[in-house]
């Protein structure tokens, strides 16, 4: 806390100053309960004191250990000075503008003790009064944990410091392989070098673009990220290498190293494989180098970041650990370094309640990113960047599953070995402003089957439920047969949700549930005006009002998501694999079976069965280049939905087929058998055939089948 200094002749105005003014704040209550008297942290606001009024109060809220800074400035009309009480109405804080500069201010205080403070504006003592304004403002620094203790976050607004380097800096990737890598790199000041961004306001070029869309391949690729001789920041500078494709069918994990050096002199080397990236997961390597305000400077350890990477927790949080409470809508502020690469905040959420977090970076260079647990620990909301273009992160309009407490994460892109730092203001709310309280609350009907897909953006994410039957209830077909029904369905067509925070439910009523195996789909169809599109679902199945399958995921758009469950006669329920499926065969793990696997001759049709234990069968077939082979499966059963795959002599997918469509249904008029028609092989050797269902071994659907080839047109 700092205290104005004031000349021996004013002190005994100023204390009488400060008496009248603490009587004034006891008495005149309802001054700190008007609307525009409440301050909130980062904002300005303007005042007046006048003969007829010649004090105001303000009114501010603040948890324990935090500090406080209250300033008036553009005073107008007479010098004014500032009281700050706590809820007990004891002055913690006073300052007066003894000097007649036209501004006042208390910094730096220490509140020991959390509640509502108080701000007492007057006419410095000796000042007549006068027809005043004046202007307001309050900043807050809320303490952070650390190590299980309280310590306040300090937060500076300085830019990173600038040193004269003779010889500049220098990030140099090389790798081998047919692969096109990127390297990007970060500076202190937020400024980024890549492929696409070749040149900084601070001297920093890019080189070439190595491999890049694999149009012209090098046998020794390299990319550079260059700062020039000059005065440059010192600080982290983050480095982040992405595998963006293989440019041949042998290239798989690439072996890489990263030099960086610094003045001439090395700053470390680090060397490491990346693999490939794989459908919905990016494969990326980030690390960080430190300048030192003496020029040194030193390479750190990194680490693959994938997007699955998202979900996990900071290293060095513990689930439960102590986290520094929020209060909503009071926005806090705080710091992240790579010294304390998160902060933890805790609130008490009630279970159907809507809460928005957002997560604003300050500076210089922070790329935020924002997690929210679960009264269990689990993460249950993650945000990266809220808007493309930005790195500000937003979780709108969640929906707490549960009631507890609830934890909030506030970190950076890739947590402990990332590299960007700065301040950040972080506000919990209630739910955005086009969200009637009305409709905040869901009462959904109960069932002894319940099917929920709950998630928090514009996205449309198709819920579907397929019965033991082979009914499908969804947004297109919301009641069935056997008693399922579609009761929400969230952004259907783009068309935002009533309530803000889609929500879709399935659910078969009380004394409905029929036993058999049920299988789940969550595709997501359109990104609507969600840019980019990042979204994370959870989806829960509850059967007799229990639990059974809990998941959350990140789903590109496109991309469908598949689970199933089996209820037995007895109510018993058992849950099987579940998994995105857009990978084709290569979720299937049939190559052992390829081995010994029966011989079909064309002509000839097999016979087998899809069931829970057995979700795919493998034949084999010789074939010779320039031969048509047609694959017919067909279903014998009505429940069983096919799916078919022809993998070459060289174990790779080359066809495939899942509904074979209206044009070629049979007899029955099915549209799910499945038909890979006049296939020109282009290689001889050993063909194999996977028979299965849809999704594969995440399906739900059985059921006998029976499988025809047929080669025609084989060279001479």
């Amino acid at each position: 806390m700092s205290e104005s200094r004031v000349n021996g002749r004013k002190r005994l105005g100023w204390l009488l100053g400060s008496a009248i003014a603490f009587l004034t704040l006891v008495l005149s209550p309802a001054l700190a309960q008007e609307a525009g008297n409440v301050l909130t942290p980062g904002s300005t606001v303007a005042g007046a004191l006048s003969p007829a009024q010649p004090a105001t109060t303000y009114v501010f809220d603040a948890g324990a250990n935090s500090t406080a800074s209250v300033s008036i400035d553009n005073v107008n009309g007479g010098a004014l000075a500032l009281l700050i009480s706590d809820i007990n109405g004891n002055t913690i804080a006073q300052a007066a503008d003894s000097a007649n500069a036209g501004s006042v201010a208390a910094s730096n205080i220490l509140l020991s003790s959390g509640g509502r403070f108080s701000a007492f504006i007057y006419y410095a003592p000796g000042e007549s009064a006068a027809e005043t304004t004046f202007e307001l403002t309050l900043n807050l620094v809320v303490s952070g944990i650390a190590d299980g203790a309280a310590q306040v976050t300090t937060v500076s607004t300085t830019d990173p410091e600038l040193i004269l380097l003779g010889a500049g800096i220098e990030a140099r990737l090389n790798w081998s392989g047919a692969a096109d890598l990127n390297l990007e790199v970060r500076d202190p000041t937020g400024e980024a070098l890549h492929w696409n961004s070749r040149t900084t306001d601070n001297g920093g070029v890019f080189g070439f673009d190595a491999n890049g869309l694999c149009q012209v391949i090098s046998g020794a690729p390299e990319e550079s990220a260059v700062w020039q001789p000059g005065f440059l920041s010192t600080g982290s500078y983050e480095v982040i290498i992405y595998y963006e494709q293989a440019c041949d069918a042998l290239t798989g994990t690439v072996p890489f190293q990263l030099e960086v050096t610094v003045d001439g002199q090395s700053a470390g080397r680090l060397q490491d494989l990346l693999p490939p990236s794989s459908a919905g997961q990016r494969s990326v390597y980030v690390t960080r180098f430190d300048l030192a305000a003496d020029g040194s400077a030193a390479l750190s350890d990194g680490g693959a970041y994938p997007d699955a990477s998202l979900t996990l927790l900071p290293s060095g949080y513990e689930s439960g650990a102590a986290a520094t409470a929020i209060a909503r809508d009071v926005p806090v502020l705080g710091e992240i370094s790579n010294e304390q690469p998160f902060l933890a905040y805790s609130f008490v959420g009630a279970a159907d309640e809507l809460i928005t977090v957002e997560m604003q970076a300050i500076g210089p260079s922070l790329d935020t990113l924002l997690q929210i647990l679960d009264p269990s620990g689990r993460v249950v909301n993650v945000n990266d960047d809220a808007v493309a273009g930005t790195t500000d992160s937003l979780i709108a309009n969640a929906r707490l599953l549960s009631s507890g407490a609830y934890t909030i994460i506030a970190t950076r892109y890739a947590k402990e070995i990332g590299g960007t730092e700065g301040q950040f203001q972080l506000t919990l709310s209630g739910p955005s402003n086009d969200v009637a309280g009305q409709l905040t609350s869901l009462n959904l009907p109960q069932g002894d089957i319940e099917v929920s897909l709950y998630w928090s953006t514009s996205a449309d994410l198709q819920l579907l439920v397929r019965d033991p039957a082979g009914a499908s209830v969804f947004d297109d077909n919301p009641i069935v047969a056997s008693g399922g029904i579609l009761q929400e369905a969230g952004n259907v067509n783009c068309v935002p949700a009533a309530t803000g925070a889609p929500v879709s439910y399935i659910y078969w009523p009380p004394g409905t549930m029929r036993p058999g195996a049920y299988e789940v789909e969550v595709w997501y169809q359109n990104a609507c005006s969600d840019l980019p599109p990042p979204v994370d679902f959870t989806l829960l199945i509850e059967v007799n009002g229990q639990v059974i399958a809990d998941a959350r995921q990140f789903p590109l758009i496109g991309q469908r998501y598949v689970t199933n469950f089996t209820v037995q006669p007895s109510g018993a329920t058992s849950v099987g694999e579940a998994g995105f499926i857009d990978a084709g065969s290569s979720t299937l793990a049939y190559q052992a079976e390829a081995f010994d696997a029966p011989t079909i001759e064309s002509g000839q049709t097999v016979t087998g069965v899809i069931s829970v234990e057995n979700t795919f069968d493998v034949y084999r077939f010789d074939g010779v280049a320039g031969e048509l082979v047609t694959i017919s499966m067909a279903a014998a059963t009505q429940t069983l939905d096919t799916n078919l795959y022809l993998i070459s002599p060289g174990d790779r997918q080359i066809a495939a087929n899942d509904d074979a469509g209206p044009a070629l249904a049979g007899a029955a008029g099915r549209t799910t058998d499945s038909l890979i028609s006049g296939y020109v092989l282009t290689e001889n050797g050993p063909f194999t055939i996977i028979a299965t269902r849809y999704a594969n071994q995440y399906g739900g659907t059985m059921g006998i089948y029976s499988l025809t080839l047929t080669k025609n047109g084989a060279p001479g």
